[in-house]
């Protein structure tokens, strides 16, 4: 029976996104016919950079969590189609045990999951190619074994809607970032027990936390809780109804925005490091920020098509025109400028940014945001082309106004 549910589950799969699974493997075939080995070599730098001796605790922890929150948004974006639609409200009443309903969304997702492996074949295939049998290549099959099975369980987690168990994996990543800035036998002696309970979590459920861990988890979501609705009951209504609209009615969205953004920050931060620092850091940075507000100046339209929705209703109050603007944009305003803060704090830290420098660099970033907004807006077209061309021309100039 589960292997008849199993061939109906990628039936259903493939028809659902039949258009999407042959675009994937054409871009795949193309890119891989164009660039050949090279794009083997080059992928592979996005699994092989947490092997680097120049990224610290916090990078390499920052760097594994990103992996797992973009594959668990990769299975988000098309979990009615993982799940099997229709078809599993029948499936459902089927005489299966939870271990054979896990084997085949495993399985499914293997399928769904097929952009997401190349950078691991890739990094494989270099590290048998490089390094041989050592302990290096160990260390490093050990780190893509540990990284493919916690990406599967928290893509399986977000499937079954506990998203909150997975506290026991975050234990387990800050033991794999701390046993990475080992070598030899150590680092080996240290990845092999995270590897291995990713892969008994596949088939069972993730271990839960002891009691005590659990109670401290629990706390400190309270009191952010807590805190959180103390600060944005204090704020005026006009930010709190945009904060509203894209917190509440665009989670989804703003999950990807957030991962984008983490991503362009983690990397701008990798090349700084090994570059340590130098002259070219603040133009990379001043790149990275400029992509993050090409990548959040997208809420706009969120908003604008809110705003659209409740027209009816607000024609009929006493507001001036315009009145959603300014708690529109600070609203996006305030999901961007904490990625930008980092960047200017990590410079201030490393390379002696001055006090004059980060303020000009905070205050453009936010004149950037603002200045999106029309082109976002003005044409549904053209708005990721003019977009593109506001954000390159801000980088330009504010590289000839920032550098010295």
């Amino acid at each position: 029976m589960i292997y008849r549910l199993l061939t109906l589950r990628l039936r259903w799969y493939s028809e659902a996104t039949a258009l999407l699974l042959l675009r994937r493997w054409q871009a795949i075939v193309l890119v891989l016919g164009v660039f050949g080995g090279s794009l083997l070599v080059e992928s592979s730098h996005l699994v092989l950079a947490l092997l680097d001796e120049r990224h610290g605790l916090a990078w390499r922890l920052g760097a594994i969590g990103l992996w797992q929150g973009c594959w668990c948004l990769w299975a988000l974006m098309q979990i009615d189609q993982i799940r099997g639609g229709r078809f599993r409200d029948f499936a459902q009443s089927l005489p299966l045990t939870p271990r054979h309903w896990r084997a085949t969304d495993l399985l499914v997702l293997l399928v769904s999951n097929t952009p997401l492996l190349l950078p691991f074949f890739a990094a494989a295939f270099v590290l048998g190619a490089r390094q041989g049998l050592s302990w290096e290549a160990l260390r490093g099959g050990l780190l893509i074994v540990f990284l493919l099975a916690s990406q599967f369980v928290c893509q399986l987690s977000a499937m079954q809607g506990r998203i909150r168990g997975l506290g026991a994996l975050v234990v387990a990543d800050v033991w794999v970032a701390g046993a990475l800035s080992m070598h030899g036998p150590m680092a080996a002696a240290l990845l092999a027990p995270a590897a291995t309970g990713a892969l008994w979590s596949l088939w069972g459920e993730v271990p839960a936390l002891p009691l005590g861990a659990a109670a401290l988890f629990s706390r400190v979501h309270r009191l952010w809780m807590s805190l959180s609705r103390r600060l944005i009951a204090r704020l005026p209504p006009l930010i709190r109804l945009a904060l509203a609209i894209l917190y509440r009615q665009h989670r989804s969205s703003m999950f990807g925005k957030l991962f984008s953004c983490l991503l362009v920050v983690f990397v701008a931060e990798g090349l700084m490091s090994i570059w340590a620092y130098d002259g070219r850091s603040l133009p990379m940075a001043l790149i990275a920020a400029g992509l993050v507000a090409m990548s959040i100046s997208g809420l706009y339209r969120h908003l604008q098509m809110a705003h659209d929705e409740a027209r009816p209703f607000t024609a009929a109050l006493p507001m001036r025109r315009g009145w959603t603007v300014p708690g529109d944009t600070l609203a996006v305003l305030s999901f961007g400028l904490p990625f930008v803060l980092a960047m200017v704090g990590l410079l201030w830290w490393h390379a002696a940014l001055s006090a004059e420098l980060a303020a000009g660099f905070v205050s453009s970033f936010a004149l950037l945001v603002v200045v999106l907004r029309r082109p976002q807006l003005s044409s549904s077209r053209n708005a990721v082309l003019s977009t593109a061309l506001v954000v390159g021309l801000w980088t330009f100039t504010a590289a000839t106004i920032l550098l010295p």
